[in-house]
């Protein structure tokens, strides 16, 4: 049974993007029990000494699917403040675990268990035993690839059957959505219909419809209409992964995609995006190679050039990681089309960071109140993007204290409130009795993330405690040995 603790002297913010106000609060059970003037209780105290008290925070955009197995200590999100991850983006997802594409992203899986269904899955995220909690989406990409593999056509009324049998099963385990991935196989051979279709199936349990849409470049709004169209037609909420401009030919559409998000939301669509704060994204190198990054630069992702491309991840060759792809054309001697097939030849699954995006497009996104945060790191062997490790604190130390494109309190509502609200995960992220005790305790004059480009694997600096689910998980900036994390259903 959890201990009782009493936190005293917090700055408590909310989560609700209220301003902060000074009290205590009590936790027992893993439920915050109460908030306010409390004393003379049997519990544990523990002084906040007016650090900032929040509610866990939520990552949005998470795969950490297959990870949460292999490193159960997550130390990677935990320690950054995140208690509640969202996994499945991007289209990837767990079931069928045969064609599964999250997967595929790990060179050894030896040990994973195995699943067939959702509910065995989530049983065995719930025996892992993890440090943060798991949400969860339906991918729309290993459903299609064990129906209609990479094929460009619309499925037969037998494999809409089959791929609406594993949407509903998904639902009824208490997913949040389904999600698609529209720059990637098999995705990217779906139409617009498909996906209306098969979305329909989310919209009786009140899901999301998350998209990593088809362009984040020169046709990005085209793709913002497409995705607002999927969720308003197959009448459900709709969340745009990443929301980014990529490629400098296109910096600053930011102000037409976000006013496209504002018209829709005028006609009563519940319509947000989420976000990590970078100038870099990353993926793979083979999306960049089908998406024509290098050539005519109109698949999706925005023109690229060699010296903007950082090799992050091989599991064949790890000599290659921290090279950049310009790099290896000058030691082939080859243009950068065919130096990345060149490589991709041997490791198919190379992670690559790419720069592409601007900082007036991402304060301006930050800003607008539809957005809220999402990591979208991949915990993979090399140099993983610093998000992993820097995204939630990087908001709170570069973008609101020093920067101030938000303040601290609307920061946090990004982070807890509204991203419980959008998910549907209706016992979280709000300071509040009842709620769950997923509690991050912070120093605000100096929480910031030290994860680099060069140097990522570093935790961030202002962490004090965390607690998840009443359980004391990171004690006085140190991760404890609990690991207190289970599945989070959708409400």
């Amino acid at each position: 049974m959890n201990k009782k603790y009493l936190l005293k002297n917090a700055t408590i913010f909310d989560g609700a993007g209220s301003n902060p106000f000074n009290g205590n609060v009590l936790i027992e059970n893993g439920k915050i029990v109460e908030v306010g003037n409390i004393n003379n209780v049997d519990a544990e105290i523990i002084d906040i000494n007016g650090k900032a008290l929040a509610p866990g925070f939520i990552d949005m955009h998470s795969h950490d699917d297959v990870a949460m197995f292999i490193y159960p200590d997550m130390d990677f999100k935990l320690m950054q403040g995140v208690t509640t991850n969202v996994n499945g983006n991007c289209g990837s997802g767990v079931i069928p675990h045969s064609s599964a594409d999250i997967v595929n992203w790990y060179p050894n899986l030896e040990g994973i268990p195995e699943w067939s269904s959702y509910g065995e899955y989530s049983d065995l995220v719930n025996k892992s035993k993890t440090s943060v909690h798991s949400a969860f989406l339906v991918g729309h990409g290993p459903i299609r690839k064990a129906t209609t593999g990479n094929e460009e056509r619309m499925p037969t009324k037998s494999e809409f059957d089959t791929m609406k049998a594993w949407i509903k099963e998904g639902m009824e385990e208490g997913a949040v959505g389904m999600s698609t991935g529209l720059i990637y196989e098999p995705g990217r051979y779906s139409n617009t219909e498909e996906l209306i279709e098969l979305t329909k199936t989310i919209s009786p349990y009140n899901g999301v419809y998350f998209s990593h849409m088809r362009n984040e470049a020169g046709n990005l709004i085209q793709s913002v209409e497409e995705t607002i169209k999927i969720g308003e037609e197959a009448g459900c909420s709709i969340e745009i992964s990443h929301h980014k401009v990529s490629g400098q030919e296109n910096w600053g559409k930011s102000v037409e995609s976000l006013n496209t998000i504002d018209e829709a939301r005028s006609r009563g669509l519940n319509v947000h995006s989420d976000q990590y704060p970078y100038n870099a994204g990353s993926t793979s190198l083979f999306a960049l190679v089908q998406n024509n990054a290098f050539t005519t630069g109109d698949g999706g992702m925005g023109s690229q050039t060699g010296d903007k491309v950082t090799i992050a991840g091989s599991s064949v060759d790890p000599s290659l990681v921290g090279k950049t792809l310009g790099d290896l054309c000058d030691e082939f001697d080859l243009p950068e089309q065919e130096a990345a097939q060149k490589i991709l030849k041997t490791d198919p699954g190379i992670f690559i960071v790419t720069e592409g995006m601007v900082e007036d497009d991402i304060a301006r996104i930050l800003a607008h109140p539809t957005t809220m945060i999402g990591s979208d790191g991949v915990p993979l062997p090399g140099n993983p993007h610093p998000r992993l490790y820097g995204c939630f604190p990087r908001v709170l130390g570069k973008y609101s204290r020093e920067d101030g494109v938000i303040s601290m309190e609307e920061a946090i509502h990004k982070m807890t409130g509204l991203s419980a609200e959008k998910a549907n995960l209706n016992d979280r992220g709000l300071i509040k009795p009842g709620l769950n005790a997923d509690i991050v305790i912070f120093d605000e004059d100096t929480i910031i993330d030290k994860a680099t480009y060069d140097n990522p694997r570093v935790y961030p600096e202002g962490i004090i405690h965390i607690f998840v689910d009443g359980e004391l998980s990171v004690k006085n900036g140190k991760q404890t040995e609990v690991r207190a994390g289970k599945v989070a259903r959708r409400s």
